[in-house]
């Protein structure tokens, strides 16, 4: 697809939801019984489902990061996108993102990540890891859903009134955090009826707003299962191939650094299975969770520059911490090592998960973790 054709593809999806989902919208729709923890409980099943369709996202948070570490954070907290998406289940999909100014692809095919770059003419393939940083993927709203609710407990979840969302009717419901640690106020979602897919979250942050800090909606949707060749990319002659030995910093770092974090930080339980455990450690449960990444030296030093370039960072010396929208962030250098935190947290559980990741991290060797 050429350039012109691109810049097409987004123009028509543009003025498509401008002028299709509202008048949608405005269709009545008539609620369900289902109780909330029954819907919550379809929501999560849903990721086995095939579909096809495409998603819009929008974020609303100024991150005053850049660089490869952050690249996804910003891409997704702080800009919109427009996704095609086709879902043949959670190890099966591609998912690619359209721009003015080029077509980025990510195909998922089982243990296998491909990335393609068009305007760079570049295809990547690397091994998928469940420790990566955010990326186009996980903003679809199966996938995000999956992430947010995961975990909840019934007395944080109630019904929404239903609306159509894609042209289909869509049951709502809301999760509340009851954990005070939490920065993320609150996390509407809206599931096909039918299915129980999520074809609408909206992220809003703790301090008081009607404005979501995250959406992501898909805007067409068709429910049957892909074809596989769906999720097969259609490369040319003359692409530049590559293989990569992980996805990014995190994955390099969970992978190969000589470190074994501890099983809880600030009161929060490390999550995943123990046979997956690396140098990374993710913890907490749904919207109250955050991450303990060992960084190098050299990785250390660029994202210390750029924090202490944000106006509001509070710098010790060996500490620089810095909040943007519901995400805190504190990168820590004062033992061996650094380590850069960051989650829906608040500052104060941030500093006790750092604090605790130095009195509990382990040196082990990586090779026989």
């Amino acid at each position: 697809m050429g350039p012109a054709a691109r810049w097409l593809v987004v123009l028509a999806v543009a003025v498509a939801l401008v002028a299709v989902p509202q008048g949608l919208r405005a269709l009545p729709v008539a609620d369900t019984e289902e109780s909330a923890a029954d819907l919550a409980a379809r929501v999560l099943d849903a990721d086995r489902l095939g579909w096809s369709g495409e998603v819009a996202t929008q974020g609303d948070v100024e991150v005053p990061l850049s660089g490869d570490t952050f690249g996804g954070v910003v891409r997704i907290l702080g800009e919109s996108s427009r996704l095609r998406v086709w879902w043949r289940g959670p190890t099966e999909h591609r998912v690619d993102r359209v721009r003015e100014s080029g077509e980025t692809d990510v195909v998922r095919n089982g243990g296998m990540t491909i990335r393609w770059r068009y305007e760079g003419n570049r295809v990547s393939f690397v091994p998928y890891s469940r420790i990566r940083l955010p990326d186009d993927p996980d903003v679809v709203p199966v996938a995000l859903a999956q992430r947010l609710f995961t975990g909840a407990r019934p007395a944080e979840l109630s019904r929404l009134p239903s609306e159509r969302v894609a042209g289909r009717a869509a049951a709502g419901l809301r999760l509340v955090p009851a954990d005070p640690r939490s920065t993320i106020g609150r996390v509407d979602l809206w599931a096909d009826q039918e299915t129980g897919l999520p074809l609408r979250v909206e992220v809003y942050d703790g301090a008081a707003g009607s404005r979501p800090v995250l959406t992501t909606e898909t805007t067409s949707v068709d429910l049957d299962r892909p074809a596989r060749s769906a999720t097969r990319l259609d490369i040319s002659s003359g692409v530049d191939f590559s293989r990569g030995v992980t996805l990014d910093d995190a994955a390099g770092a969970d992978a190969y650094a000589p470190f074994a974090p501890p099983d809880e930080v600030a009161g929060l339980p490390r999550r995943g299975d123990p046979e997956d455990f690396g140098a990374v450690g993710v913890y907490g449960r749904g919207p109250t969770a955050l991450v303990a990444v060992p960084l190098r030296d050299v990785v250390a030093r660029g994202l210390r520059e750029q924090l202490r370039k944000a106006g509001t960072v509070r710098d010790t010396g060996e500490r620089q911490a810095l909040e943007f929208g519901p995400l805190s962030v504190l990168l820590d250098s004062s033992g061996r090592g650094n380590y850069v935190l960051l989650g829906t947290v608040t500052p104060e559980t941030l500093e006790q998960a750092a604090d605790d990741v130095r009195a509990g991290v382990r040196l082990v060797d990586p090779v026989g973790r």
